[in-house]
């Protein structure tokens, strides 16, 4: 007897094994932390969209490090931290505003530094992208040290008396070259966070494009299939001190079996039923709800970091990148690659594509329509937790409700590539990931999904079913 048809004959067992696993998962999490800080000393800072970073490196004057001096941080928020034997200290801070980094003043005369605190201006309308730099060892304006920001502001530096005109040319075409210069790397790192971007897009859409083929419904509930696979694998990181790969795969299990929990408790009674998909969806739309705020519950507000540490960061071109997000990059391809190949060379990849053509008639040549959508429905949350992984890294955090922002882009995608075709979800996502990312070179940062959804408007207007979908006769 295969485990499938043990768990169809004993339902109600089934249902008391995901009732324990639920039990067994609030007394993991019921203790974790809710509330997010607003500023916290940390070993390295890394921006995102929902933290700046004020940090530094604490050197004399002949540049040497200084080690286990007092760094102290107020204004919005307040905290305090230690350097390390490199010099190096850093604040995460939740809230825009100016912030004051103070040393003792011991310390700074001991040390030969020029000042001993600083003052840096966070704007949260730019948290993914900047970082307050702080130094000690040069002076700045009212005798403070100088502090600059990533985003590319830099402090503004005097001429020097006596300067000549030609020195003033030369000095504003060096100006101007480098300003083309910035432009230039910003669109190839724009470009590059796009399609990084749209490879896990199209890891989440592509299982959800297989779902809507086989039973034609659109689940909302997906993104939190994504939000689980993040969050679990914080558990597994975390929590339970597991290696990352080992979490990776802890988080991709759990996902495979909600979603063989899902069909087999949810839709797949519903389906016998004969409910109609906009019912069905409509369900999916309350799960999606009862799962975020079971997350908010469980987990807090704030961001789950599945790694603590920062990776290095390194140069290929004019783009500047990290090993995890190449790899995050590699597993996204191969996984996709390894879908297509599982739905064009196999045998229940075949028949996942007869279901997907023609349901009835796939059942009438011998096809067992339940078991395929028994499959797509585990493959698909099965990818979605991995995405989730692999955005968690990427991001540097996840949060309770990662998937539902992300939601409205899957759909997008595989609507753009094609209802129902694995790969047009895939190049929809590209499309998608791409035009958010670059958008943000000409508009504000938070109107980058919009200028995705407005591509998609526009697509539609001219091709309705989609880049590689079929034009269906009506009547």
């Amino acid at each position: 007897m295969t485990a499938v048809t043990y768990f169809k004959r004993h339902r109600r067992s089934g249902i008391a094994i995901f009732c324990s696993i639920f039990a067994v998962l609030s007394m993991l999490f019921i203790f974790s932390p809710v509330a997010a800080m607003a500023a916290e000393a940390v070993d390295v800072c890394n921006p995102t969209s929902d933290n700046g970073c004020v940090n530094g490196i604490l050197q004399d004057a002949d540049k040497r490090p200084i080690a286990g001096a007092t760094v102290k941080l107020s204004g919005k928020a307040t905290a305090e931290t230690t350097t390390a034997a490199d010099g190096k200290w850093a604040f995460s801070v939740a809230d825009d505003g100016d912030y004051m980094v103070t040393i003792d003043d011991a310390v700074a005369k001991e040390h030969g530094l020029k000042a001993s605190s600083a003052t840096v201006t966070i704007k949260k309308a730019s948290f993914d992208k900047q970082r307050g730099v702080v130094r000690f060892d040069q002076a700045g304006a009212n005798s403070s040290a100088s502090g600059t920001s990533d985003s590319g502001e830099s402090d503004n530096q005097s001429a020097k008396s006596g300067a000549g005109t030609s020195d003033s040319a030369d000095s504003d075409t060096q100006s101007a070259k480098k300003s083309g210069s910035n432009i230039g790397k910003r669109i190839w790192q724009q470009l590059y966070s796009g399609i990084i971007f749209g490879l896990m897009l199209g890891l989440m859409s592509v299982g959800m494009n297989l779902v809507y083929g086989t039973t034609g419904l659109q689940s909302f509930s997906h993104g939190e299939q994504v939000t689980l696979g993040g969050l679990m694998a914080y558990v597994g990181t975390q929590i339970l001190h597991m290696p990352v790969v080992a979490s990776a795969i802890f988080a991709i299990v759990v996902g495979a079996l909600t979603g063989l929990i899902q069909n087999e408790i949810v839709w797949g009674p519903l389906r016998r039923r004969h409910i109609g998909t906009m019912q069905q969806m409509i369900v999916t739309i309350g799960l999606s709800m009862a799962l975020q705020y079971t997350f908010q519950f469980f987990f807090g507000g704030d961001i789950k970091g599945i790694v603590k540490s920062v990776p290095n960061s390194f140069q290929i071109g004019p783009i500047t990148t990290d090993m995890p997000t190449l790899l995050s990059a590699a597993i996204a391809i191969v996984v996709i690659v390894g879908v297509t190949l599982f739905l064009y060379k196999t045998r229940l990849g075949r028949a996942t594509r007869a279901v997907s053509d023609n349901a009835a008639l796939a059942a009438a040549s011998g096809i067992n329509v339940d078991q395929v959508v028994r499959v797509v429905w585990i493959l698909s949350c099965a990818m979605a937790a991995l995405s989730g992984v692999l955005l968690g890294i990427y991001l540097n955090g996840i949060s309770w409700n990662t998937g539902a922002t992300l939601i409205l882009l899957m759909f997008a995608a595989v609507t753009l590539g094609g209802l129902g075709t694995a790969n047009g979800a895939l190049i929809g996502s590209l499309v998608i990931g791409i035009v958010a990312d670059m958008s943000s070179l000409v508009i504000p940062n938070d109107m980058r999904y919009a200028s995705a959804l407005a591509i998609l408007i526009i697509v539609l207007l001219v091709r309705p079913q989609g880049i590689f979908g079929k034009q269906q006769r009506v009547g």
